[in-house]
């Protein structure tokens, strides 16, 4: 028979262990910022996780918040916990806009343990809200969906006004070889934003993503003046009921009802549509479509026209074949159709045309034979402007040459190289930033001690060439030199050059002071 104390230590044993355990594997909780939430309100979601391994972790995350017919659906987002024990995710504020209790599900968490080398997943708990107040009607409500994992960011938004019109409007981008590329619809700023991810990154940095946040709302709120138009529903529900799907669109907005879009569509059959606009002022100013049948009604009409019959005619005659038309819709009503023919020996011909009003005008050939004659008589004319040139300058030459022999050519001096006491142009730049603080010019004097400095560490440790503060610091570095106080005082400088930081009168006069005694 087992004693009791040897049972009752065993199972104490297993509780620690289970407990140890437990300790160590990420756990997230989610949350939301103030419950007390009114229709309207910005309701902002938080992710909260605790990371005890002490390094930094990727994690794929995916989490669903929606209020209504407003929210966010990450169906998959890539980003690296800090190795710090506690961190906050924070999405964008959402607006419910109908009152009601929400269950928001919980959010799932996939990461590397890094004591084990296994794949684990870790769930949340799931969110109740109550929001409380009146519906407001007529709003527009978004769902984005977000995927953001493999090199792969897909982001598409689902917009609804409350009626039966519902408008998607997305994008898609690549990160294959040489990154994202700022697209309308792509990276000018993320949606989702950590606040405490990344703690340690400058006040530049963080005016670069307030910045950028700012353009992605700025075109989110001008896709939802565009979904909210009539006449862009109208458009746009035309071409669903002709059995077109929305494959892609691009935006560029200048304020938040001001700009021009266009939206590419594609039947399953592969035929395509395109619906392009701008607005001024939230008022739609041209709205054009053009669908693959449309094209084909204007090439109809071209080869039904005399002029272009016969100049087609020639062309072939000639040897020439015809390569497939592009259309450029000026209007809703008038549209540049443009044939290109090649020839054998690569010598290309365009018949142009304009579709108006269902009325083929202008056919005109471009790139005629006679344009080659004209390109021969321009080579000859130059050709002959550089023999009278030629000739010119040698008579200017002999007649001058005979008057440079008989006066005799004086021996010039070269100037004894000097050598720059950069010593005292760098404490001259130090006396013209304290003249420059004193003045009230205080961003002006930051940059001129930075340029002090880097003058002096140039012309010391370096080549005498002009350096960055980033090339100075190596510079130093590889002279074996403390770079620690230089390389703050180059990140102050620039914080209040660059990036709006506010001027401090004692840090200004005590690194001063320190450049002087550097220099000295």
């Amino acid at each position: 028979m087992i004693p009791r104390r040897l049972l009752l230590a065993a199972l104490v044993a297993l509780v620690l262990i289970t407990q140890c355990a437990l300790a160590e594997t990420l756990t997230i909780e989610k949350t939301v910022e103030n419950t007390d939430i009114q229709v309207g309100d910005d309701v902002t979601i938080l992710i909260r996780f605790t990371n005890p391994f002490e390094t930094e972790i990727p994690i794929q995350l995916v989490d669903k918040n929606v209020l209504g017919n407003n929210g966010l659906d990450i169906q998959c987002l890539e980003r690296t916990l800090p190795s710090q024990r506690e961190t906050t995710l924070a999405y964008e504020p959402i607006k419910p806009y109908a009152p009601g209790s929400y269950t928001l599900e919980p959010a799932m968490i996939t990461y590397t343990s890094p004591k084990t080398g296994k794949k684990e997943t870790v769930t949340s708990n799931a969110l109740d809200i109550t929001v409380n107040g009146t519906a407001v009607q007529g709003q527009a409500q978004g769902i984005t969906t977000i995927y953001e994992c493999g090199g792969q960011s897909i982001r598409s938004t689902s917009y609804s006004s409350g009626s039966s019109a519902s408008v998607q409007i997305g994008g898609l981008t690549g990160t294959g070889g040489e990154g994202q590329q700022n697209q309308q619809e792509g990276d000018p700023g993320d949606r989702v934003q950590n606040n405490q991810m990344n703690q340690n990154t400058g006040a530049i940095k963080e005016e670069m993503q307030r910045e950028m946040q700012k353009q992605q709302q700025m075109g989110d709120e001008f896709k939802k003046q565009i979904a909210e138009n009539q006449e862009f529903q109208k458009k746009h529900q035309e071409l669903l009921n002709n059995g077109y799907n929305l494959t892609n669109a691009s935006v560029n907005p200048i304020s938040n009802n001001t700009g021009d879009f266009e939206l590419g569509y594609q039947k399953p059959d592969g035929e395509t549509a395109r619906l392009t606009g701008s607005m001024d002022n939230g008022s739609m100013q041209e709205l054009m479509s053009q669908t693959s049948e449309d094209e084909g009604v204007i090439m109809a009409a071209l080869e039904q026209n005399p002029e272009f019959q016969r100049l087609d005619h020639e062309l072939n005659k000639s040897g020439f074949k015809r390569g497939v038309a592009a259309f450029d819709q000026l209007s809703q009503n008038q549209t540049q159709v443009t044939v290109p023919y090649g020839g054998e020996d690569g010598e290309k011909r365009e018949v142009c045309a304009d579709y108006v009003n269902g009325t083929i005008e202008n056919v005109v050939i471009v790139g005629e034979s006679g344009r080659d004659r004209d390109d021969l008589l321009w080579i000859l004319m130059l050709a002959l402007i550089i023999c009278v040139a030629c000739v010119a300058s040698w008579l200017v030459y002999r007649k001058y040459l005979n008057k440079t022999r008989e006066t005799p050519v004086q021996p010039v001096e070269k100037p004894e190289s000097t050598e720059i006491n950069y010593v005292a142009v760098s404490g001259g730049m130090l006396n013209e930033a304290r003249s420059l603080f004193e003045r009230g010019d205080e961003k002006e004097a930051y940059a001129k001690v930075s340029e002090a400095l880097r003058f002096y560490f140039s012309h010391k440790f370096g080549d005498n060439r002009e350096l960055t503060g980033i090339e100075t610091v190596c510079l130093l570095e590889n002279n074996n030199r403390d770079v620690q106080n230089v390389k703050e005082y180059f990140n102050r400088c620039e914080l209040v050059e660059f990036a709006k930081s506010e001027p401090d009168p004692a840090e200004f006069w005590d690194m001063v002071g320190i450049a002087d005694e550097l220099i000295e």
